[in-house]
C-alpha cells in the first residue's frame, strides 16, 4: 500500500497496511520533511469551525496540537495548505488572561515564547472580554491578530505533530500513518509509549495472538501452527512476535516470557471492575467490542462512591436523527422536523454511563428526599427517580462528581450502532415494546430498572420508562459533520431523550427528542449519569 504526501511516499507492508485506517490515510495530513528543509513534523487542515478552546481540545485528544509557527519558513509552509481564499485560521498562540499591558503573557501552546513578526499592524490591541484569553488567528496572508476566546468565535484550524515519544527521531504520528507504530485507540499516541499508564491496549499484551487477553496454550498451539516464514496472513503476521520476518523459537521464547493474563485495563480512580472485556453475549457487535478493547479502559465498572453501574461507550461516528419512520401496522409515523438532518456526529473520547436510569434508592442514599411519585410500591427503590428537574439532577451530579450526557452521547449510547427508530434494528413499533416502558404496555406508571431488553452496549431503559435530561440546551440540528458537539450554547429550554410510560410507541424511539424548561418536574421525569474515565 502506498499514499503520496506532497512528494513523500509511505510504504506499508502487509501487517502494517492491516494496522491502518483507510480514513488515516485518506486524510489530508501532510509532512514537512527534513530532506526538504523541514522539520519532520506533520500538519492537517480542518475546516470543522470550532472556537479556539474546543479547537486545541480536539488537537490534543488526536495527540497534537495546534499548529505553532516558530519560523517564516513553517509559516509559509503552514499557510501554503490554505487554499481558500480570505480563509482564517486558529494557530497555538494566546495571552495569558493577566492584567498587562498589550503584548505582553503571550506564548504558544507548547511553551515556546511566541515572537511578533508578523502581527497584523496594530495588534496586539489586548482585546479580551470578561477576562477571557486573548487567541492568535491568521489569515491566507500570515498575518496574525488577536481575538477574545469567546464561544462564538468559530474558525478552522490546524493540527500539528511534533512528539517523538520513543526517541527515535522520527516523528510518531508519520509511524502510526505508516503503520510501523500501532495505535490502537486512535489517539495519536503509539501503543507502545501509552503501556505504562494504559496497560489495558491490546498491542500491551504482548503474545496474545488470538486476542483474548490472555497467553496461554490457544496462543501457542497459533504460534507452532504458523512457525517458519512469515506470511500475510494475519495469525502469521501477529505470530512473529519481534517482528523479524520468521516465526521461530524467539518468538516462542517471548511468548512464554509473557505467559498469563494480560495486563488489566486502565482502571478510573472512582471505579470498581466489573468485566474488563465487553460480554460477547450482551455486545454481540464485534466492531463495538474490538472498539471497547482498544480504548484500554473496563467495559463494566461500578461507581465506587454511589454504586451505580456504568457502561463504557467508545470512541465512534454514527448518524445523529432520524434514519426512517417508524410503523404501526399500516400506520406511519414520520421523522419530526427536529429529529432532522440526519448529521454525521464523531465523538473522539470514551465514556462511562449509566447502565440503569438513576434510581429512587440511587436518589435517596446522596439525597436524603424522595420527590418520586410513583414511591408507594414496595420495588420503588429500584424504579427510576421522577419529578426532578435539570437543576434537581445537578445537585445529584454536584455530590457525586458525576455529569449529564451530552445529545449526542446519549443518542450514541443508545443507537449502539444501529440506524433503526428502534435499537433492535426495527421500525416496528409494536415489537419495540420488548425494549421500554410506554403507554401501551406500562399500566400508567414507572418500572423497575432493567426489565426490558438491553440495547447492543447493555444498557436498559432508554426509550420509555421516564423521559432522561441531557445536558444540552435545545437547538435545531444543523446539517454537516460535527465532532464532540455540546449542543446549543445558551437557550431557555434543555433537551431531554427517550420518552417515559406515558407516551406513544413512536415517541419512545432513538432518535426522538424533545425541550423542557430546567425548572420544570414531572412524573415522566429521570436522567441517567455520566462520568469521564
Amino acid at each position: 500500500v502506498k499514499t503520496r504526501k506532497f512528494g513523500s511516499d509511505v510504504v506499508l507492508g502487509a501487517a502494517a497496511a492491516a494496522a491502518v485506517s483507510m480514513s488515516a490515510l485518506a486524510g489530508d495530513a501532510v509532512q514537512w520533511r527534513v530532506e526538504d528543509g523541514g522539520n519532520g513534523h506533520w500538519y492537517q487542515r480542518i475546516d470543522t469551525l470550532l472556537n479556539w478552546t474546543a479547537a486545541k481540545a480536539y488537537c490534543e485528544s488526536r495527540g497534537g496540537h495546534l499548529v505553532t509557527l516558530i519560523n517564516a519558513a513553517e509559516q509559509q509552509f503552514v499557510w501554503g495548505q490554505f487554499s481558500l481564499a480570505g480563509a482564517n485560521c486558529w494557530i497555538g498562540g494566546f495571552q495569558s488572561p493577566t492584567s498587562c499591558e498589550p503584548g505582553c503573557g503571550w506564548s504558544w501552546t507548547t511553551g515556546e515564547n511566541l515572537t511578533y513578526a508578523t502581527w497584523r499592524p496594530g495588534s496586539p490591541d489586548d482585546n479580551r472580554v470578561n477576562g477571557d484569553e486573548n487567541c492568535l488567528i491568521a489569515n491566507i496572508n500570515g498575518l496574525w491578530d488577536d481575538v477574545a476566546s469567546c464561544a462564538w468565535c468559530n474558525e478552522r484550524f490546524m493540527i500539528e505533530w511534533s512528539a517523538d515519544c520513543n526517541n527515535d527521531g522520527i516523528v510518531d504520528y508519520g509511524q502510526i500513518l505508516a503503520g510501523t507504530l500501532s495505535d490502537a485507540n486512535t489517539n495519536g499516541t503509539p501503543d507502545a509509549c501509552e503501556c505504562a499508564a494504559n496497560p489495558g491496549l491490546p498491542s500491551c499484551c504482548i503474545g496474545d495472538i488470538v486476542a483474548d487477553r490472555v497467553i496461554n496454550g490457544a496462543d501457542l498451539g497459533t504460534l507452532l501452527a504458523y512457525w517458519g516464514p512469515r506470511t500475510t496472513g494475519s495469525f502469521s503476521i501477529a505470530s512473529d512476535l519481534n517482528n523479524d520476518g520468521q516465526v521461530d523459537g524467539s518468538d516462542l521464547g517471548i511468548l512464554l516470557a509473557y505467559w498469563g493474563a494480560c495486563p488489566t485495563a486502565n482502571v478510573p480512580v472512582w471505579a470498581t471492575v466489573i468485566e474488563t472485556q465487553p460480554d460477547p453475549t450482551v455486545v454481540t457487535n464485534a466492531a463495538l467490542r474490538a472498539a471497547i478493547v482498544a480504548t484500554g479502559l473496563p467495559g463494566r465498572v461500578r461507581d465506587t462512591g454511589t454504586g451505580i453501574e456504568m457502561l463504557l461507550v467508545p470512541p465512534g461516528t454514527f448518524g445523529m436523527g432520524c434514519h426512517q419512520e417508524s410503523l404501526n401496522g399500516s400506520r406511519t409515523n414520520p421523522c419530526y422536523a427536529n429529529e432532522l438532518p440526519v448529521h454525521q456526529v464523531s465523538l473522539t473520547g470514551g465514556f462511562y454511563l449509566g447502565r440503569f436510569e438513576v434510581t429512587q434508592g440511587e436518589w435517596q442514599a446522596r439525597m436524603a428526599w424522595n420527590p418520586s411519585a410513583f414511591k408507594s410500591d414496595p420495588d420503588s427503590p429500584f424504579r427510576p427517580v421522577e419529578q426532578v428537574s435539570w437543576f434537581d439532577a445537578g445537585a445529584f451530579l454536584q455530590r457525586t462528581g458525576m455529569r449529564l450526557p451530552t445529545e449526542a452521547e446519549w443518542e450514541r449510547a443508545c443507537r449502539a450502532d444501529t440506524d433503526a427508530p428502534y435499537y433492535n434494528g426495527s421500525a416496528d413499533e409494536i415489537a419495540a415494546g420488548e425494549l421500554g416502558w410506554r403507554s401501551d404496555n406500562s399500566t400508567n406508571c414507572t418500572h423497575a430498572v432493567g426489565g426490558k431488553l438491553a440495547n447492543g452496549l447493555g444498557f436498559h431503559d432508554m426509550l420509555g420508562n421516564v423521559w432522561e435530561w441531557v445536558n444540552d440546551w435545545y437547538g435545531e440540528y444543523a446539517d454537516g459533520t460535527q465532532t464532540d458537539p455540546q449542543g446549543a450554547t445558551s437557550g431557555t429550554t434543555r433537551s431531554i431523550r427517550g420518552g417515559a410510560w406515558h407516551d406513544l410507541p413512536h415517541i419512545a424511539r432513538s432518535s426522538i427528542r424533545h425541550r423542557d424548561i430546567p425548572e420544570i418536574t414531572g412524573s415522566g421525569l429521570g436522567f441517567r449519569v455520566a462520568r469521564n474515565p
